[in-house]
């Protein structure tokens, strides 16, 4: 819709659970997370794109677990999402926006959720266990920077400066 809630449109028809919307930063996609009942009544989510006028919505991932909280690269080439693919644990992989060179970015004992790209897209913030970290997206280790005594979540970081 637009920023006075004129033109209200859909852009999915499906009638499963549908979350976290994302825009990538071109402006060419959506990235969401579509729900689904897995064998034995499972709670499946994977991740989806569609364009904004409704078309070309295709699956993302079909890992047949639990994706969250679609994070665009600034680059619009990458989106970064909490899983649970490898085990019960959640981590943050990264992933290609044809399916492929999916990327595990962290590897923790506890879960970690809510991804979210630096301005210059050389690094991912991320809250696990109520504590915000930051991760090279190349592959250093993880910095916690806050304390998780204050139960910090939703990692958001400041634009960078145009001017």
């Amino acid at each position: 819709m637009n920023a006075d809630g004129t033109n209200v449109r859909r852009v999915t028809a499906d009638l499963d659970p549908q979350t976290d919307p994302a825009w990538s930063p071109n402006g060419e996609w959506i990235a969401y997370v579509r729900g689904s009942q897995g064998t034995v009544g499972v709670d499946l989510r994977e991740l989806w794109l569609v364009q904004p006028d409704g078309s070309r919505n295709q699956a993302l991932t079909t890992m047949g677990v639990s994706s969250y909280s679609p994070a665009w690269s600034p680059d619009s080439t990458r989106i970064a999402f909490a899983t649970n693919v490898a085990s019960t644990q959640f981590d943050i992989y990264t992933i290609g926006l044809d399916g492929k060179d999916e990327q595990r970015v962290t590897d923790t004992a506890e879960d970690t959720f809510e991804p979210a790209w630096s301005p210059d897209g050389k690094t991912i913030a991320c809250s696990e266990d109520g504590a915000i970290y930051v991760i090279d997206v190349a592959g250093a280790a993880a910095t916690r920077i806050t304390d998780k005594a204050n139960n910090d979540s939703s990692p958001a970081w400041s634009p960078l400066s145009t001017g």
